[in-house]
């Protein structure tokens, strides 16, 4: 943690709402506080993953670190399809279950 907080200029890390995608530095934060995918159970590194809001874009959500997550091409589709649930479990993490 010492070198990502010390090892550079600063970057701003929250957007808001004024930008819809996540900074090369969100993501890099993101993986350096996730180390690669969020859901449970996935070892897919960070470099193999895309920065996903956990409350949606489309409903208010904030482009920042603390409502980001990175998840692997095949969560991140699951996060999107409207035959799937996305969980946020007590650990942090989030699983995905297949709606009836």
């Amino acid at each position: 943690m010492i070198p990502v907080v010390l090892g550079g200029r600063s970057q701003v890390l929250d957007l808001g709402r004024k930008a819809r995608f996540h900074t090369k530095a969100q993501r890099i934060a993101l993986a350096v506080q996730h180390g690669g995918c969020y859901a449970e159970g996935c070892e897919r590194p960070s470099a193999w993953c895309e920065a996903h809001h956990l409350t949606p874009w489309s409903e208010g959500g904030d482009t920042t670190v603390e409502d980001g997550a990175l998840l692997c091409r095949r969560h991140h589709t699951l996060a999107h399809h409207p035959h799937y649930d996305m969980t946020h479990l007590p650990g942090g993490k989030v699983a995905f279950t297949k709606r009836e």
